[in-house]
C-alpha cells in the first residue's frame, strides 16, 4: 500500500474516487470477488487517510510549538 506522507494526499483521494467508481461497476456486474477486493481496498484508503489526518495534525502542533518558543 502506499506510504503516506501529506504531498501525496491528492492522489490517496484519486485513489479513492477511482476505487468507488470501480465497486460500482462491480456491485452493478455482480462480480462478487471483486466487490469484496474493492470494499477491503476501501478500509485500507480510510485509514490511511486518518493517518494523513494525524500527521496533518502533529505537523499543524509543530509549527505552533516552533512559533511558541520564538
Amino acid at each position: 500500500m502506499l506510504r503516506l506522507d501529506l504531498a501525496q494526499e491528492p492522489r490517496l483521494l484519486e485513489i479513492e474516487a477511482n476505487t468507488r467508481e470501480r465497486l460500482g461497476e462491480a456491485q452493478r456486474m455482480q462480480w462478487l470477488g471483486e466487490v469484496a477486493g474493492l470494499q477491503e481496498s476501501l478500509r485500507h484508503i480510510a485509514v490511511k487517510k486518518q493517518q494523513a489526518e494525524r500527521l496533518r495534525a502533529q505537523a499543524g502542533q509543530g509549527e505552533n510549538g516552533a512559533g511558541s518558543l520564538s
